[in-house]
Parts: structure tokens; C-alpha cells; sequence
């Protein structure tokens, strides 16, 4: 089975690169071949960001809330109309279970609909100055963004980053990630093709290197916003590129996320959502769970609890129905976490897992069968760095000050968990915990209303909610004098 053969989409139009070059992509449960997109180079950024710039400067996108509301609406119910195809062009680009596709896709369509409704709510202020003078301040599109996705969770996050910058008026420059542009691209085709009122260049799409490209866009004078989803290190550098031009960048960088569980919590229901944080989707989440700082009076029975879920997890091909685990992305990922486990075996207890999967048929793929350790040194690179792959480090405390002092003990601040049935704990714990998102009694719980970022290295600026949208906007303050 095959995606299909995507060209760039630049100025209302599909056309190869300027090179004419293309990109492979491998469906990494077995290797085989199953998209082929346009490698771009720098001419090709410079023809987009130019599409894009005059889109913003001509046409009334940015000015007509109603019409913007109506263009993405049709591009939700597209999506809907093709949930299907969507769901397993995502699943054999990135080697996910169908049913983890369809969870995604799901959400990006809720964000959608979300940005539907903000586009026609762009408010501004009025303040009596004095007896002759008023000021008004309006709310306008920051001008032409690009937005560079990343490949873990492709389709919602290019939604949820790219929706609200059209719905806020701007015009738009999307980068997919390499590994799964294929079904980026036919998420955008799906709006390109079939809604011809969308003005031609108000929305812009490139395929091929990420770093080399993203680079490019970085210091390029014709974009005014940047957002990004992905590594620190990657991040860091596109602030520092976008800083030549004093752009405006919104990043959500990696993570080392603690479940913190208490010996109170309902274990069960704990244990199902500790393992789901961090084995879904392979464990390849910027907000996986992948430390459970765990109290250490229930420690024995919760971890042969959490050993047997992992061991119980069916890893195999991306649309059959009974897997529960796919593979990680790419060849370069897999070597990259078998060398962060051969670190833990050497510093801690291994609980399970440890080793490549290559069993029923999973030998052409990138498997890694679920890993759980046991009790590393706090400075090791297993506890401090962001492995994105299915292993789990165990932390064990004693008492509630050392199980906060733990849960901040990176230089992460994405996301945490907190498990205990007494609401005061819950309260006061989810407050010195470092991190833009506390989740009480479960895991990973995203809505296209409510605010997400990162505290410390995880990032800068917020996604999704009223803060999300209106970080694509720019504030200006007219001041009149009307006396006569």
C-alpha cells in the first residue's frame, strides 16, 4: 500500500523543486517505500516565502474574519470526509497503530473547529485618553509564518500550530517533517484542491531537508513568525538564526516528564496510565511520562504490575488491528535509544525490555521492545536527557519533598503527572512542580481551548487556547485627537 507522489504547493499551483530532485519515504514497520516527495533547496523557500508575502499584501485574507471562518470550516469537514485515507497515510509513514492515527487525527480535526470559531473573535480595545483624545487598540495578523512540524505527532500538530495562524489572518509557509511529509501534504491537498476561494499563496507547503531548509527560513528577511515543534537543540538554533531579523519565534522543545505517584493513588488506574504515557506511540512524545518517580512503600507490587502491562504489549505491523505498539521512526532513532539502554544496563536494575523486537515479522522494522529501569543515579543521561523512545526510568522517594525534588531534577519543564486521591496533595504538588502542564490522576489530557508550553528548556510561548491564537497577532495602538 502507498501514500502517493507529492509535489511542492506554492502560489495555487503544485510544482517539483527547482531541482528537481525528490525524497523516499520508508514505512518503518518493514522499510518499503511508500511516498516520494520534491526535495527543496533554497530557491524553493525563497519562491514560498514570496507567495506568501504577496497573499498577505494583496489579497483581504487578513482583513475578512467571515470568510477565513468559512474556508477552514470546509477544511474540517474535508477532513472528516476523509478520515479514513488520512489515518493510514499517517500510520504507514510513521509506523503507528491505526488506532493511535485515528486518536490524532481526531484531535487535529478538534483544533480545526476550534480555530473556526477564533477567527471571527479577534477583538480589540478602545481607553478614554483624556476629554479629546481615544485610543484604540486592534489586533492584527502577524504577517507571513512558516511553520516547521515535526514527525512524531505530524497531522495534529501541523494543525494545531498552522490553523490559528489563517484563522488570525496571516499567510502561511508549511515545512512537514521529512519522515512523514506525505501525509502532511495530503492533509493540505484535501484544502488546495478543493476549495478553490482559497486565495492563491495564502497557503504555501515545501517538502525535503529539514535542517538545511529550516536554516534557511530562520534568516529568511520574508518571514515574520516562526513556530516550531521538535528537539532542544534544533530549537535553540532557530532562535538564534531568527534573531538576525529579529523575528518573532514560538517554540515547544523536548521534555523528560515525571509521573509522580503516591502510595495512595488508586494503583490500577495509575499503572495503566504511567505505561500508556510513555509506551504510546512508541514513547517518540515531547510530553511522554518517561520518569516515574514512584513512592517507594508500593514500589515492589506496582512495578510487577507495570512489567506485566509492558510485557503484555503486541508490537507489530502499523494497520493490523491487534497491534498496541509500533515501531520508532527511523533507523538513526532506533540505534540512538538501543545505545541510551546499553547506558541504563550499566547504572541501573533492568526491570524488562532492553533489547531490538524482531519476532513475529518485526525483523525489517525499527522495534525496540518496551524498557523499564530501575533506580539510576540522578545525573545519569538516561534520567537528564530526552531518549523519545519506548524506556521508562524509575525513580523511587520516600517523602513528598523528595519526590517534588526529583520531578524537577532536569532541565525540562514540559508536562507532569500526578496520581494520589487526597485533593489537598494534589494541589499543593501540581504548584512546585516546574512544568507548563500538570495532569492530576491521569496522562496527557490536550484540549484545542486550553493553553500548553513548556517551563525551562521546553520551550517559549503557548499553543492552543485564547494564548494561542493571539500569539500570531500583533497589537496596535492608534491614538486620536478629535478635538475641535
Amino acid at each position: 500500500m502507498k501514500v502517493g507522489t507529492f509535489q511542492n504547493y506554492i502560489d495555487g499551483k503544485w510544482v517539483d523543486a527547482v531541482s528537481g530532485e525528490t525524497n523516499l519515504i520508508y514505512n518503518p514497520c518493514n522499510g518499503e517505500a511508500v511516498t516520494q516527495v520534491a526535495r527543496s533547496g533554497e530557491a524553493d523557500v525563497d519562491l514560498a516565502v514570496a507567495a506568501a508575502r504577496r497573499a498577505f499584501e494583496e489579497e483581504d485574507w487578513a482583513f475578512n474574519p467571515r470568510f477565513r471562518a468559512a474556508v477552514l470550516q470546509k477544511w474540517a469537514n474535508l477532513m472528516r470526509e476523509n478520515f479514513d485515507r488520512i489515518c493510514t497515510c499517517l500510520s504507514l509513514e510513521s509506523g503507528k497503530p491505526l488506532q493511535e492515527s485515528r486518536i490524532e487525527c481526531n484531535n487535529a480535526i478538534g483544533y480545526m473547529e476550534y480555530a473556526v470559531a477564533s477567527a471571527r473573535t479577534l477583538y480589540g480595545s478602545t481607553s478614554t485618553v483624556s476629554k479629546n483624545r481615544l485610543s484604540v487598540m486592534t489586533r492584527e495578523p502577524v504577517g507571513v509564518v512558516v511553520g516547521i512540524e515535526p514527525w512524531n505527532y505530524p497531522i495534529t500538530l501541523m494543525i494545531r500550530d498552522s490553523i490559528p495562524a489563517l484563522a488570525a489572518g496571516n499567510t502561511l509557509v508549511i515545512k512537514p517533517a521529512g519522515q512523514t511529509a506525505g501525509a502532511n501534504m495530503e492533509v493540505i491537498r484535501l484544502l488546495v484542491d478543493n476549495v478553490p476561494e482559497l486565495p492563491r499563496g495564502v497557503v504555501n507547503a515545501i517538502t525535503g531537508p529539514g535542517g538545511k531548509i529550516g536554516a534557511v527560513f530562520s534568516e529568511h528577511p520574508g518571514v515574520d513568525m516562526i513556530t516550531f515543534t521538535g528537539g532542544l537543540d534544533t530549537g535553540k538554533d532557530i532562535m538564534e538564526r531568527a534573531a538576525k531579523t529579529m523575528k518573532r519565534v514560538s517554540l515547544e522543545l523536548g521534555g523528560k516528564s515525571a509521573n509522580v505517584v503516591f502510595a495512595d493513588c488508586d494503583m490500577d488506574k495509575a499503572v495503566a496510565g504511567c505505561a500508556a504515557a510513555i509506551f504510546s506511540n512508541a514513547g517518540q512524545t515531547c510530553t511522554a511520562g518517561s520518569r516515574l518517580v514512584l513512592e517507594r512503600s508500593i514500589a515492589g507490587p506496582f512495578i510487577e504490575k507495570l512489567k506485566a502491562v509492558a510485557e503484555g504489549l503486541k508490537l507489530g505491523y502499523c494497520l493490523d488491528p491487534e497491534t498496541k505498539m509500533g515501531p520508532v521512526d527511523n533507523q538513526g532513532q532506533m540505534e540512538k535509544i538501543l545505545r541510551y539502554i546499553e547506558i541504563g544496563k550499566g547504572c541501573s536494575q533492568l526491570i524488562t525490555g532492553g533489547y531490538r523486537y524482531t519476532e513475529n515479522g518485526c525483523d525489517k522494522g525499527f522495534f525496540i521492545a518496551p524498557t523499564i529501569f530501575l533506580d539510576p543515579p540522578v545525573d545519569s543521561p538516561i534520567v537528564q536527557e530526552e531518549i523519545f523512545g519506548p524506556v521508562l526510568v524509575i525513580q523511587t522517594f520516600e517523602t513528598e519533598d523528595e519526590a517534588v525534588e526529583l520531578a524537577n531534577c532536569t532541565r525540562y519543564g514540559l508536562c507532569s503527572g500526578l496520581w494520589t486521591k487526597s485533593f489537598d496533595r494534589a494541589m499543593a504538588v501540581s504548584r512546585r512542580l516546574r512544568s507548563g502542564n500538570v495532569w492530576v490522576n491521569h496522562y496527557t489530557g490536550f484540549a484545542p481551548e486550553c493553553e500548553t508550553g513548556g517551563y525551562k528548556e521546553s520551550g517559549l510561548d503557548r499553543a492552543a487556547g485564547v494564548d494561542g491564537f493571539l500569539k500570531y497577532t500583533e497589537i496596535k495602538h492608534i491614538n486620536m485627537d478629535f478635538a475641535r
